[in-house]
């Protein structure tokens, strides 16, 4: 069978497939990214036996501990591209272009499509082989540091617009302690 249409279920199920099946090859592409903790182990596990993992993304919507957990894993490589829209996920074999943003709320909420690609097919290996191209293009003109980790203190501090006001005996400063 060649290029096969899938729907949301059957997408989540055929991402979920692409990203255990991948040995050298696997870019998640997506403006969104939200990843589910099936979808973080799936990653993990790709770490873990040193496999690289590239994501590439255009809106950060990632929690602080999703953002440290991504930036912990030494063969995944973030990168971001401001105007991206395409969502795409390409391993070794397969390539699925669809609708569906790689986030958790989309994948259970939203109705969504998609066309899967398999380049072991003759008859899909050259649109397999121009999204490919395409996606490493687009991850050559995408930033390598896209993003920080808050600091310790910005995470504390959740409200910067609030005023702290010292106690007027530690404003007020004692002659003596302008003598040199």
């Amino acid at each position: 069978i060649m290029a096969k249409f899938i729907t949301t279920k059957q997408i989540s199920s055929e991402l979920e497939e692409l990203i255990r099946d991948a040995d050298k090859t696997l870019y998640l592409v997506s403006p969104y990214l939200k990843l589910s903790k099936d979808f973080q182990e799936l990653v993990n596990s790709r770490n873990k036996n040193e496999k690289k993992t590239i994501i590439i993304y255009g809106k950060n919507e990632l929690t602080p501990e999703q953002l440290k957990f991504l930036t912990g894993l030494r063969h995944v490589y973030l990168k971001y591209h401001e105007n991206l829209h395409a969502k795409c996920y390409v391993n070794d074999t397969k390539l699925i272009i669809t609708s569906l943003n790689f986030y958790e709320y989309s994948m259970i909420n939203n109705k969504e499509m998609g066309v899967i690609y398999d380049n072991t097919l003759p008859e899909d290996l050259e649109i397999y082989t121009k999204a490919l191209e395409h996606v490493k293009f687009i991850e050559e003109n995408s930033d390598d540091k896209p993003f920080e980790l808050p600091t310790t203190s910005a995470l504390k501090n959740t409200t910067p617009d609030k005023k702290v006001e010292l106690p007027k005996e530690q404003t007020t400063i004692k002659a003596s302690e302008h003598l040199i």
